[in-house]
């Protein structure tokens, strides 16, 4: 039984450093530092507006750095059930991508389960990229404002922006994390997560991405 957040936090960090994959010293590997700031709360009955924007710092082979802007509106319409969609811009190394997305997500207990469909335009494209994700994500309470939170996700191509190419698995994600509610209105938290890129025959990409989070919730 883990005894307090302090204990989880150093449990957590000694996990991700042990935990490497087989891929782990591959040549194809890399380690990026994204931080986010969200904005997030109820503007209507039932209805959530979420903005987030991001700095991913990123090698040049990987994108270079990348900016990222958002805006998501849910609506409950049912216990445990949200609809919703939004639009994003990416900014990097000089390309833009515009990307609406739509979503649906069911929330039971401490699951949360979302389905979101996204539609691609990058700079120079043949035609529009649509990718499905889907993401199943568990949210421990640990007491004293502390939370921990474990997830997976899948992300598929649906239409490569090439038109030479077809369907595909893009990536998977793992994730895990630690968030602490400073405040009434902010709440502060880290997180990993573990990209792994298939690529047919080649080995596998990965990426380790270390996440600092700051929430405002109104």
């Amino acid at each position: 039984m883990i005894r307090s957040p302090t204990h989880f936090a150093m449990l957590l960090a000694a996990l991700i450093a042990a935990w490497q994959p087989s891929i782990a010293w591959a040549q194809d590997e890399d380690v990026q530092l994204w931080q986010i700031v969200n904005v997030t709360g109820d503007i209507a009955e039932g209805t959530r507006l979420t903005v987030d924007v991001s700095q991913r710092w990123r090698e040049q082979a990987r994108g270079d750095e990348q900016q990222t802007y958002r805006v998501t509106i849910e609506q409950t319409i049912a216990k445990g059930v949200r609809i919703g969609g939004g639009a994003a811009v990416f900014e990097s190394g000089g390309n833009t991508e515009l990307r609406p997305h739509q979503q649906v997500t069911i929330t039971k207990g401490r699951f949360e389960a979302r389905t979101r469909l996204e539609e691609r335009f990058f700079d120079g494209a043949d035609r529009v990229e649509l990718r499905l994700r889907q993401r199943i994500q568990y949210t421990q309470p640990l007491g004293d404002g502390w939370r921990a939170t474990a997830g997976a996700e899948w992300l598929g191509l649906l239409q490569s922006r090439n038109s030479d190419e077809g369907a595909s698995t893009e990536q998977w994600r793992a994730l895990t994390g630690v968030a602490h509610k400073a405040t009434a209105h902010i709440e502060v938290g880290a997180n990993y997560w573990y990209l792994q890129f298939p690529r047919g025959d080649r080995p596998d990409r990965a990426s380790h991405i270390v996440q600092t989070v700051l929430t405002y919730r109104f």
